[in-house]
């Protein structure tokens, strides 16, 4: 197995090149900054390979069991504004994966592509942020007697904004679950042969046998049963009223990658991928920037106190006062009468 990198690389802000770390230090990472950073570890053209191992996983009652699973190790990945290296189920097809020059795997382009599309359509406008992905798998936990493994393997993308935001259906068609202990909604696609479900959703206007066009309200982002706010999305072929299991070592869910670049028309933006390597490169750089910054201030700083010294007048030390012959500071009596000499008094 390749050798581990580390779980979570320094920060978020790693995306920076020299020149975007210039114009907007707190600037998010974005398309343009993705793509300057891309440029400087292009992907390499190399095959996947799988891992397989035995990994543990603790369900939502703490109970720890092993499976033996095959995965995509060390995938690079774009989660909230940060970067995580974490592996992806094998069920995700090979083609939305790409790997850098380092042997290190990343999230596709395309995958970004089309989750944003997504992420547009759910909220109405180009805001908030992917979390997790389809097939990533979530986070570690510690079991009963001390035994830590995954929560489980992601079945579908989840999506965050503010709190209580509007959510929009990303797909029309007949609902067919409009509320449960998940705060789920489910919208059955018949031209697709698709259910999309929305999970956590609070407020929900919608009915169950509504028929709804793409882009109607059904609800407001919550947190029902997660305890934090996000909007989590999955797809299943067919028809179906609730969600996959959350947490377990096999997705039951359909990848919706395929589907959803069809049915919301997405064109690749030509966007680089970003791998760890990428963000390595763009991270000296910003290490070099910020030391060529340095210097210039320190320079400056020298400057400006040579020139604040050259234009302070000198003071002149003298020796005499103006007037003073023997530099006492009087001026010498011109009319002084000699002193007598002293005689001595007559016998």
């Amino acid at each position: 197995m390749k050798k581990r990198l580390i779980a979570v690389l320094a920060a978020a802000s790693l995306l920076f090149a020299a020149g975007a770390y210039a114009e907007d230090q707190a600037a998010l990472p974005g398309a343009e900054e993705t793509a300057a950073v891309a440029e400087a570890a292009p992907a390499a053209e190399t095959e996947l390979e799988l891992t397989e191992e035995y990994r543990w996983f603790v369900n939502e009652y703490r109970n720890v069991r092993g499976y033996t699973v095959t995965y995509y190790d060390d995938v690079y990945a774009y989660n909230h504004g940060e970067y995580y290296l974490t592996p992806f189920s094998s069920v995700v097809p090979a083609e939305y994966f790409v790997v850098d020059a380092d042997g290190t795997y990343a999230v596709a382009p395309i995958v970004l592509d089309i989750t944003d599309a997504m992420r547009t359509r759910l909220y109405g406008a180009d805001v908030g942020e992917t979390y997790l992905l389809y097939g990533q798998y979530c986070e570690r936990v510690v079991g009963k007697k001390g035994r830590e493994g995954f929560s489980g393997v992601h079945e579908g993308i989840d999506f965050v904004n503010e709190e209580a935001c509007s959510l929009y259906a990303i797909l029309g068609g007949e609902v067919t679950r409009a509320g449960d202990s998940n705060g789920t909604v489910g919208v059955y696609n018949a031209e697709l042969d698709i259910t999309l479900l929305y999970l956590h959703c609070e407020d929900i206007v919608v009915r169950r046998g509504d028929v709804i066009e793409a882009g109607d309200l059904i609800a407001k982002e919550g947190d029902k049963k997660s305890g934090s706010y996000y909007t989590h999305v999955e797809m299943r072929h067919g028809r179906h009223t609730s969600s996959s299991p959350y947490r377990g070592p096999k997705l039951t869910s359909d990848c919706p990658y395929a589907v959803m670049q069809e049915a919301l028309g997405v064109v690749e933006s030509g966007r680089q991928p970003v791998t760890a390597a990428a963000v390595y490169e763009a991270q000296r750089m910003r290490q070099e920037a910020e030391a060529a910054l340095r210097a210039m201030e320190e320079e400056a700083a020298r400057a400006a106190a040579e020139a604040e010294k050259a234009a302070e007048p000198e003071i002149e030390l003298v020796d005499t006062l103006p007037g003073a012959e023997e530099g006492y500071g009087f001026e010498p009596e011109t009319n002084a009468q000699p002193a007598p000499e002293a005689t001595l008094p007559p016998a």
